[in-house]
């Protein structure tokens, strides 16, 4: 596959041809055949070679992932689905590539949509966990931000890397503010309607209730990954800044760590290395189109009103606000933008990173390289596909017409045949 990998998918078909001729039962070939095949908009030869495999192992689930492929690639999006989840069927546990795959299966074909949700939320939440070279827990978007400020110090992209970076902190500023004031503003109101009481150990309890102790709690948690969040991306800036020589801007973020109660050296230390920031580009690209992808497709809701918007009448602290303290989220339409957006820089960045010399080692061939370049363009441009949809469902006609002509400018037509 390796005429394929450098871009020479006319030479590498006639010597795939040749292989498959000379061994035509031979599954690998055959495999490596239908694949290509999909990719060269032959799917439904390819879908005959798969189904040729599977009628003698019915289990070969690279067998089935290629045949999603192909169904995929010749827009048939409902078979697409049903089949990879024939593949699935006998798994207790999926994995997250597995549920992304899944999820975005469903919103091609537009169909279970609050069970896409359900899939790559719970992807996105496993990727999180997940121990990547930095000791905190920080949402995939914030892993990105830092990924693409601690690689743009070797791409010379800091300009582009900073700007993201100020726009999240500054964002991540504000809801660590809120959190505060939030938790703040609860637990003095509820230690007013719930006087304290005294316990047979002469110890002094507030009778907030299970729920309510709950929602604190919770809050408190996201208090702590947003301060988390702001920490890692603090850290990343004053690098970079350091980087340009702007000490007095370095010396600003340091500042704001210690205030944080963070310290630069340790969260400098314990951010990621360049493999790391790599893999987190490739998954932010996947996971992050994935979730704004099946946001876009979804019913939308408008902004929720905050608690004062909602009558002239004094309002009091309730259960519910204690439990979703977010009462002013964005739209579905913002959220799929936001997600979106930063995939697409994701993808840009992994290009760029494709054309410089993070790869220039001897794990990857040239051809290998050339390979991966073509599909992170392909990407891109089907990320900035699912952005022109979604511009189109919110009426941005002109954003939606911009998104048209850099897909264009990529070298791909913007409509289906991206997929």
């Amino acid at each position: 596959m390796n005429l394929a990998e450098g871009g020479h998918s006319d030479e590498a078909m006639k010597i795939m041809e040749s292989a498959f001729r000379e061994a035509p039962e031979n599954r690998q070939i055959k495999l490596a055949y239908a694949n290509l095949l999909a990719e060269n908009d032959q799917g439904e030869l390819g879908i005959t070679l798969c189904d040729e495999i599977l009628e003698l192992t019915p289990e070969d689930a690279m067998a089935h992932q290629i045949r999603s492929t192909c169904l995929q690639y010749l827009g048939e999006f409902d078979l697409a689905l049903e089949n990879y989840k024939l593949q699935l069927s006998g798994k207790i546990s999926r994995t997250p590539i597995e549920l992304n795959n899944l999820a975005y299966f469903r919103a091609l074909a537009q169909k279970e949509l609050s069970r896409a949700n359900q899939d790559i939320k719970k992807a996105i939440e496993s990727e999180e966990l997940e121990y990547w070279g930095c000791n905190y827990i920080v949402p995939l978007d914030v892993r990105t931000a830092v990924a693409m400020g601690l690689l743009s110090r070797t791409l010379n992209q800091r300009d582009r890397a900073l700007a993201e970076l100020d726009r999240k902190i500054k964002n991540y500023e504000g809801k660590l503010e809120t959190q505060v004031s939030f938790i703040q503003g609860i637990v003095t109101e509820l230690m007013q309607e719930n006087p304290p009481v005294e316990t047979a150990d002469s110890k002094t309890s507030f009778a907030f209730g299970e729920k309510l102790e709950k929602g604190i709690s919770n809050a408190r948690a996201l208090k702590q990954i947003d301060k988390n969040s702001l920490g890692v991306m603090l850290a990343t800036r004053a690098l970079i800044n350091e980087d340009l020589g702007a000490n007095e801007l370095a010396d600003r973020d340091r500042q704001r760590l210690q205030e944080l109660g963070l310290s630069f050296t340790t969260v400098a230390n314990s951010l990621p290395n360049s493999e790391a920031c790599l893999t987190q580009l490739q998954k932010a690209s996947m996971y992050l189109d994935t979730r704004g992808f099946v946001s876009g497709r979804r019913k939308w809701q408008s902004k929720n009103l905050s608690a004062t918007d909602q009558g002239s009448e004094p309002v009091t602290i309730s259960e519910f606000q204690v439990l979703n303290p977010n009462l002013n989220a964005p739209s579905s339409y913002e959220n799929a933008l936001e997600d979106l957006d930063c995939a697409i820089l994701a993808s840009e960045f992994m290009e760029l990173a494709l054309n410089s010399s993070l790869y220039n080692t001897p794990d990857f061939s040239a051809q290998q390289i050339a390979r991966r370049k073509k599909m992170a363009r392909r990407m891109t441009a089907v990320l900035i596909y699912h952005r022109m949809e979604i511009h189109r469902r919110a009426g941005k006609k002109k954003a939606a017409a911009q998104d048209r002509t850099t897909i264009e400018n990529l070298g791909f037509e913007a409509n289906g045949s991206l997929f």
